[in-house]
């Protein structure tokens, strides 16, 4: 089952500036959801490892994935002639905070990113325009994304952002390139949450991609 790559803090290229199009980052935890034209929906899992309903955090993902995303995904799905597909969607709710969530809180999923078997990561243009409608993370336009950009994430001024900070994407499937910045609002909650030391090593971790397992 094919797993999210990690995403750099600055895009590759010449001097790691890019124009890129931009979307806000839901603080959640990423779960993927495999589909086939034969075999329908048939397994899912964390980032990292494959899941059941049994599971005391993400048990009740599967289910908001059937009665929500799951069905207008295989239409288009079907539509453009895949025969398979890994979904990616942000797991989050109001109470979650650097991967870990509260029990008795409204969870709901965001669907962010689609990955047809053998195409890569389907681009942010083209996932606008077949996605159109379901939940998806707020879109932020195109910017430059250069270290003055990085910075007025930083700060907590770029409009849009809810509260962890923003992904950026240019290219589609295999060529697609992404970056990612945080809030320094965010960054000050972890550390407050967690305590410094532990704070600063759950910040580097996601910072490299890392999570839920």
């Amino acid at each position: 089952m094919k797993a999210y790559p990690s995403i750099l803090r600055q895009p590759k290229g010449k001097g790691g500036a890019r124009l890129m199009h931009v979307f806000d980052k839901v603080d959640g935890s990423n779960l993927r959801f495999e589909w086939a034209r034969s075999d329908g929906w048939f397994r899912w899992g964390s980032r990292h490892r494959l899941l059941d309903e049994s599971h005391p955090v993400f048990g009740r993902g599967l289910a908001m994935f059937r009665e929500t995303l799951a069905g207008p995904v295989e239409r288009v799905a079907r539509a453009q002639g895949w025969e398979a597909l890994v979904a990616f969607a942000e797991f989050a709710g109001p109470k979650s905070l650097g991967g870990q969530h509260a029990p008795d809180d409204a969870t709901s999923l965001t669907l962010f990113d689609v990955a047809p078997y053998r195409r890569g990561l389907v681009g942010p243009e083209r996932f606008l325009e077949l996605f159109a409608g379901l939940p998806t993370p707020r879109y932020l336009g195109e910017h430059l994304w250069d270290d003055d950009f990085v910075a007025r994430v930083r700060r907590g001024d770029l409009e849009g952002v809810t509260f962890e900070g923003v992904v950026g994407k240019a290219g589609d499937g295999h060529g697609l390139v992404m970056a990612k910045a945080k809030t320094g609002a965010w960054v000050a909650r972890i550390l407050e949450r967690y305590g410094e030391e532990e704070g600063r090593k759950l910040v580097e971790s996601l910072a490299r991609g890392g999570g839920a397992p």
